[in-house]
């Protein structure tokens, strides 16, 4: 198996690339993590990223059980492959109260960033796009930045800026 290498950030950030209003969520409902990976997974249903929300969930929380996508300092990256998608998909979510996710620091979660691809991609996108996010959100300024955003537009540029910084 050949090691993947991580390209540094475009002109227009691959992120940038992949986010639609369509699968923004400006404010959870949810208050746990099994709800909201739920709500999440339905913007995906929404989006006609999948017709299969029962199967797509069921993916991410393997994931999940195999560790915790909670990073800490208050994001979250669930993600997960399934043939159940139709594409690769992000959905960007935010919690103003937080969300247990089990992360390592023990503090909640506010800014989710779920990632959905089909299992069988030739690219390390999927990869990139993991390293991307935590690139981005490396900064608490850019994390507050996020949860302040009055709306998608809002949102989306403070993450292209965010990738070149």
């Amino acid at each position: 198996m050949s090691p993947v290498t991580i390209a540094p950030p475009r002109s227009t950030p691959l992120l940038w690339q992949h986010l639609q209003q369509a699968l923004f969520i400006s404010e959870l409902k949810s208050k746990r993590k099994s709800s909201a990976l739920e709500e999440m997974v339905s913007a995906l249903v929404t989006a006609e990223v999948t017709r299969h929300p029962d199967g797509v969930l069921d993916a991410v929380r393997r994931r999940e059980a195999l560790g915790s996508t909670g990073l800490g300092k208050g994001i979250a990256v669930p993600h997960a492959r399934s043939t159940l998608v139709t594409e690769r998909a992000i959905v960007v979510a935010r919690s103003p109260k937080g969300i247990d996710f089990e992360s390592p620091d023990g503090l909640p979660s506010h800014l989710f960033f779920m990632i959905v691809a089909p299992p069988l991609e030739r690219d390390p996108v999927y990869l990139n796009l993991l390293a991307e996010i935590v690139r981005s959100v490396r900064l608490a300024k850019t994390r507050q930045r996020l949860l302040d955003a009055t709306n998608f537009a809002a949102l989306r540029r403070i993450l292209h800026e965010a990738a070149h910084e």
